[in-house]
């Protein structure tokens, strides 16, 4: 089957089950904090270099950033985060919501490795292990979606201007 060009077959639907479920794995061991953190290092560490790329390129001056876990009395863990000093209406969005450009990366390493036809071995388990924690940390924290909603005059400038960008796209088509 082709998608857009690409070539998907069963060993790409093959190996995106296992990464999805080596991401729910990941998932249940949320309840175990100071575990979670130590697996979880190579998605966080993504989460946190996208909003850090992402806020200097909005000019949200990103001023401190840490990888090193902070464990709650809660029992909940901060994994790491990037302070910024110029979160504004025109940024809130792009670095709150920046850990999703992770998504398009953990199904390209995806396909990528599943175009190898690639035999059962610790390297391919260590690979899918590397796209789940991508893909599962692609996901807004709380405190990711608390900047987004922080400036909602630019949330709806940005819903505003894509509402009549999909309006115009479909004029295109409906106009003939």
């Amino acid at each position: 089957m082709r998608i857009g060009g690409l070539s998907i077959g069963w060993t790409f639907c093959a190996y995106l089950a296992t990464v999805i479920a080596i991401a729910a794995l990941l998932h249940r061991l949320r309840g175990s904090p100071r575990f979670f953190s130590l697996v979880s290092l190579p998605g966080t560490m993504g989460h946190e270099l996208l909003h850090f790329l992402v806020g200097t390129l909005a000019l949200a001056r990103p001023v401190r950033v840490s990888l090193l876990p902070k464990f709650h009395r809660d029992g909940s863990a901060t994994l790491g985060y990037v302070m910024f000093s110029n979160i504004r209406w025109y940024n809130a969005l792009w670095v709150g919501f920046a850990p999703l450009l992770a998504l398009p990366a953990g199904l390209w390493l995806v396909y990528y490795r599943s175009l190898q036809i690639p035999p059962l071995s610790p390297w391919e388990g260590a690979w899918s292990y590397v796209a789940a924690s991508v893909m599962y940390s692609c996901l807004p924290s709380k405190a990711d979606v608390g900047i987004v909603l922080s400036k909602p005059a630019g949330l709806a400038v940005y819903l505003a201007g894509a509402a009549i960008l999909c309006g115009a796209w479909a004029g295109l088509f409906h106009a003939a």
